[in-house]
């Protein structure tokens, strides 16, 4: 009899491409959300074909956040921010940039709660995050012969990243980046 365990991948390297949306100004409580596909997870393939993008990714994300405060420092916004992030496996490989709703109508196969602190220069609009994210829930998946799972509860992970503003948007912005275990 053939075994359906999941091999688990307990040392997470991610990839992510996304835009955000923030609430509008006067807002309470200001929230955020991003969205977008994952471009890499070790030991899985994430795209259904070429071109790699959004149109062929199989890995999909959405994250909601609440603003708990922003401090400023010259020409720099400190945000920081609390929320829910979701990773999805989505067979349709259906996400449109223009819909965000198509980037978490997959199955859910990692949630995690995740602190998050932007610094954001308002002169040049660019910004870096951080994020300290703690797994909540994990789901095995079908990838190539067998199950992999993302994770174990409980276990951390970091992410980090990079982008640009486009207020006013839609979006309010894009961003690149990468997460790992730890």
């Amino acid at each position: 009899m053939r075994s359906t365990r999941a091999r688990q991948i307990p040392n997470l390297s991610l990839e992510f491409v996304g835009q955000f949306q923030n609430s509008p100004a006067g807002v309470t409580p200001a929230t955020h959300v991003h969205y977008g596909y994952l471009s890499y997870i070790r030991g899985v393939s994430v795209f259904r074909a070429s071109p790699q993008n959004e149109t062929s990714a199989l890995f999909t994300f959405f994250a909601d956040a609440t603003t708990l405060r922003v401090i400023s420092n010259g020409p720099l916004r400190v945000i920081t921010r609390v929320g829910k992030l979701t990773i999805y496996r989505d067979p349709s490989a259906n996400g449109n940039f223009a819909k965000p709703d198509t980037f978490r109508d997959g199955t859910p196969v990692l949630v995690a709660e995740f602190r998050q602190q932007v610094v954001n220069n308002t002169v040049t609009n660019s910004f870096t995050t951080f994020h300290q994210s703690t797994i909540t829930s994990t789901r095995p998946f079908i990838a190539g012969r067998g199950k992999v799972q993302l994770g174990r509860v409980g276990q951390t992970f970091r992410i980090a990243f990079s982008g640009e503003g486009n207020m006013p948007g839609p979006p309010s912005g894009y961003f690149g980046g990468y997460a790992v275990s730890g």
